[in-house]
C-alpha cells in the first residue's frame, strides 16, 4: 500500500469512525489497523514501546490529575460563589455589568483550574440566572459565559498547554509564561465587546438596582474583596511565580495548588469526606479520558509517520506553491475547521506530531507556533456544530434557548479570531514573558 493511499485512507476512516465512536476508541482503532497493515507484527511489538515509554513515562503528564484535582476542588469550596458575588456588587452600576463581572470570574477562575468544563459548569451556575433576573438578554448573558468558561483552557496552569509542551519540544514554564498576554487580551477583548455593546443596546444588559449594588470604596466592599477576591488570587501567584522563578517544576507547582486549594475549601468549611471523595473521582475519570486519547493519538500518529504519510502531508503542501507563511495559515485553517468536529485533545495530539516537524523546518519559532496553535484551539469550544462550550451549559438547564446560545457567541469567536491575528503579526505578544523570565 502506497504512502498516499494509506495517507487518503486513515483520514477518511478517522472522519467516519469520529462521527459515531468515543474519541479514543476511533483514533485507536484506526492506528492499530494501519500499523499492522502497513508495518505488520513489529507495529504490535513498538506499542509498548511507544505507550509505556513515550506517553505513561512523560514527567509533565504527572502536572494533569494535580491541576485538575486543584480545579474541581476550588469548584466545591464555594470560592467562585463568593468571588461572583463581589463582582457582581461592585460592577452592578454599569450597563452590562454583570457579564463584565461573570468574564472576571473567569479570568480568575481559568488560573485555577486549567480545564474549561469545570469553570464553565461553576461560572453557569452562578452567573445565569443573576444575568436572566437582571434581565439580560439570553444570548449576551450565554456568550459571556461560554467564552469566559474557554478561558480555563489557555490562562496558565492549562492541562492543554502541558499536553502541547512535551510533543513538540518547549519548555512548560515558557508556555505557561507566553500564554499569560493572549489570555489577557481574550478576557479584555470579551470585556470591552460587551461594555461597547451594552452602551449601543442597553436593554440587552441593565444595571442592577442601586439597592443591589456595592459602592465600591465603602468598608465593607473592602473587606469582602479582600476576604474572597484575594485567597484565589494568591493561590494563583504561588503556584505561577513558584513555576516562573524556578522554585518548583509544573508538577511541583500542581501539588502545592492541590493542597493549598484543599486547605482553602477547608478555610471556608467546604470540605467534607464526601466533597473530597467526589472531587478524587473527578479528578480520576478527566485524568483516565485525556490519558486513553493520548494513548490512541500515540498509536495513530505512530502509524501515520511509519507509513511516510507525514512525508505525504508535507509534500501536497509545499508542492501547492503557498510559501512559508501559506502553509502556516493553511495549517490554522485546518486546525479551526476541526475544532467544528473533534475534541481538542484530539486535534491536539494528532495534528500536533505531524505539524510541528514542518514548521520548524520551514524557520518559525516552535514556542510562538505553539501558542498561536494553543490560542486557535480555544476558538473550536465556540464553533457550531460541535461547539462543547455551548453543550457545557446547555446541559445545566437554565432555560436557554439554543438558538439564542449560538446567537450569542459570534461576537466573542470574532474576538478570539481578532486576538489570533494580533499575535500572529505581533509575536511579541507571546515571547515578551518568556524573554524577560530567561533574563
Amino acid at each position: 500500500m502506497s504512502p498516499e493511499l494509506t495517507t487518503i485512507l486513515m483520514l477518511l476512516s478517522l472522519l467516519v469512525l469520529l462521527a459515531g465512536f468515543p474519541l479514543a476508541f476511533g483514533i485507536g482503532s484506526v492506528g492499530l489497523l494501519f500499523g499492522y497493515l502497513t508495518s505488520g507484527s513489529a507495529f504490535l511489538y513498538m506499542i509498548p514501546m511507544r505507550v509505556v515509554t513515550g506517553t505513561l513515562s512523560t514527567y509533565i503528564f504527572a502536572a494533569v490529575p494535580l491541576f485538575i484535582f486543584m480545579g474541581t476542588m476550588m469548584q466545591t469550596s464555594g470560592v467562585a460563589e463568593r468571588a461572583f458575588n463581589v463582582l457582581h456588587r461592585w460592577m452592578g452600576a454599569l450597563n452590562g455589568g454583570l457579564a463584565v463581572a461573570t468574564v472576571a470570574l473567569a479570568v480568575l477562575f481559568a488560573a485555577t483550574t486549567g480545564v474549561v468544563g469545570a469553570s464553565e459548569t461553576a461560572i453557569g451556575l452562578l452567573a445565569i440566572p443573576s444575568m436572566l433576573k437582571a434581565r439580560y438578554s439570553q444570548s449576551l448573558a450565554s456568550g459571556a459565559v461560554c467564552a469566559g468558561g474557554t478561558l480555563g483552557i489557555l490562562i496558565p496552569p492549562s492541562i492543554m498547554l502541558i499536553l502541547y509542551a512535551p510533543m513538540a519540544g518547549v519548555s512548560v514554564v515558557q508556555m505557561f509564561a507566553g500564554a499569560i498576554i493572549p489570555g489577557m487580551l481574550l478576557g479584555c477583548g470579551y470585556i470591552i465587546y460587551i461594555l461597547v455593546r451594552t452602551a449601543i443596546t442597553p436593554e440587552i444588559g441593565p444595571a442592577i438596582p442601586v439597592e443591589e449594588r456595592h459602592e465600591f470604596f465603602s468598608k465593607q466592599s473592602l473587606i469582602d474583596g479582600l476576604k474572597y477576591l484575594l485567597p484565589p488570587a494568591f493561590l494563583v501567584l504561588m503556584v505561577l511565580g513558584s513555576i516562573f522563578f524556578g522554585v518548583a517544576s509544573p508538577t511541583e507547582a500542581g501539588a502545592v495548588g492541590a493542597i493549598a486549594a484543599t486547605l482553602l475549601a477547608m478555610l471556608y468549611r467546604q470540605l467534607t469526606w464526601q466533597v473530597f471523595k467526589e472531587n478524587c473521582y473527578t479528578t480520576m475519570r478527566i485524568t483516565a479520558m485525556i490519558i486513553f486519547i493520548a494513548i490512541a493519538a500515540s498509536l495513530f500518529t505512530g502509524a501515520f509517520l511509519n507509513a511516510g504519510c507525514g512525508q505525504v502531508i508535507t509534500d501536497v503542501l509545499l508542492s501547492m506553491g503557498l510559501g512559508r507563511w501559506g502553509i502556516f495559515i493553511t495549517m490554522l485553517l485546518i486546525i479551526l475547521i476541526l475544532g467544528m468536529f473533534i475534541d481538542w485533545i484530539g486535534i491536539l495530539l494528532i495534528v500536533v506530531p505531524i505539524f510541528s516537524p514542518m514548521l520548524l523546518s520551514l524557520g518559525f519559532d516552535p514556542l510562538w507556533v505553539g501558542l498561536v496553535v494553543c490560542t486557535s484551539l480555544q476558538i473550536s469550544f465556540l464553533t457550531p456544530p460541535f461547539a462543547y462550550s455551548i453543550f457545557y451549559l446547555k446541559g445545566l438547564d437554565l432555560g436557554l434557548e439554543l438558538s439564542q446560545m449560538y446567537r450569542g457567541i459570534i461576537p466573542f469567536v470574532l474576538v478570539q479570531m481578532v486576538v489570533v491575528v494580533l499575535i500572529i503579526i505581533f509575536p511579541q505578544l507571546c515571547l515578551w514573558v518568556p524573554k524577560l523570565l530567561l533574563g
